[in-house]
């Protein structure tokens, strides 16, 4: 299975992987692009998945616990690497099995997320291709079913789009405008590390955390009144997008020298739900990512 750059969008990748699991393949699907990534497949199940934008396995394990500070000298992202760090944190009595197959499926889910969303609207795929290979997944390593993760993938991305969010939107602190904010004890740490500037793939990869647990944190300083989304305005220059109208001085334009997101690049042939919804260099509007999200839902 392989597709040509100019005829490939993110829900393609999604009936891509559909498609594998109805067939009982195994082996690697690959995702080229911004973001790339891949899927292992066992008997149409998936054991994991590898993201450009998602935190691994060795930095989610490293983050849950200090003694494991010793996994940096362990590359996540190759079949033999994860089944070697994972064999390691059980073995050694880090996690739990069970803790471990949840961790995966948090992995899992920000993969599918990130892969088959076309939430960012400017994240091309350059190709889809499929190797069908012997699998060698250990039994520590969860077999998931597609409706699992595609509904709870679909549900993190709802809830994105009612605040306006991507992976890769950039949001700023600003001033509180009520006389106080009731926010938890997670949502507080992150607001601590947002600087100026910053994105859901940025923190998450400080932290070493779930992009769907950062975004629903960043999503609930929204709507505490703590941060906001800044979108880019004619001029090139970013501009806060302050939620029922309120201007903040602490939002400032300009990004700190030497912090850069990922590259992006601009989509090449959407479909005909994903036609002029957004321009390059624009972050997508809460009602752009509900149509993108009606039209997802019509290939799942």
């Amino acid at each position: 299975m392989a597709g040509g750059h100019e005829q490939l969008v993110r829900p393609q990748v999604m009936t891509a992987v559909e498609d594998l699991m109805a067939r009982a393949a195994s082996g690697v699907l690959e995702v080229t692009g911004n973001p790339s990534g891949a899927f292992y497949l066992d008997g149409g199940r998936i054991a994991f998945a590898t993201a450009s934008w998602v935190p691994g396995l060795a930095a989610r394990l490293r983050a849950m616990s200090p003694a494991l500070a010793g996994l940096g000298g362990l590359s996540s992202g190759g079949e033999a690497d994860d089944a070697a760090i994972a064999g390691f944190a059980v073995q050694r009595g880090y996690v739990t099995a069970g803790r471990l197959h949840e961790l995966i499926r948090s992995i899992v889910v920000d993969v599918f997320l990130v892969l088959t969303s076309p939430l960012a609207m400017d994240s091309p795929v350059a190709a889809i291709r499929f190797t069908s290979t012997r699998t060698y997944w250990t039994e520590i390593f969860p077999r998931l079913g597609i409706d699992l993760i595609r509904g709870e993938a679909l549900s993190i991305a709802e809830r994105m789009a009612e605040q306006g969010l991507t992976p890769s939107t950039v949001v700023a602190r600003c001033d509180l405008q009520a006389p106080a904010a009731v926010v938890t004890r997670e949502q507080w740490a992150l607001a601590c590390q947002i600087g100026e500037h910053a994105s859901a793939l940025d923190l998450a990869a400080r932290r070493g955390a779930a992009l769907a647990d950062t975004l629903e944190c960043l999503a609930g300083l929204i709507r505490a009144g703590l941060c906001t989304p800044v979108r880019v305005s004619g001029h090139g220059q970013p501009s806060p997008r302050v939620p029922g109208g309120a201007r903040s001085a602490a939002v400032r334009p300009t990004r700190p020298h030497g912090e850069r997101l990922p590259v992006r690049h601009a989509a090449q042939e959407h479909p005909p739900w994903l036609a002029g919804l957004a321009g390059p260099g624009e972050a997508p509007t809460a009602d752009i990512l509900r149509q993108v999200l009606n039209g997802l839902r019509k290939l799942s």
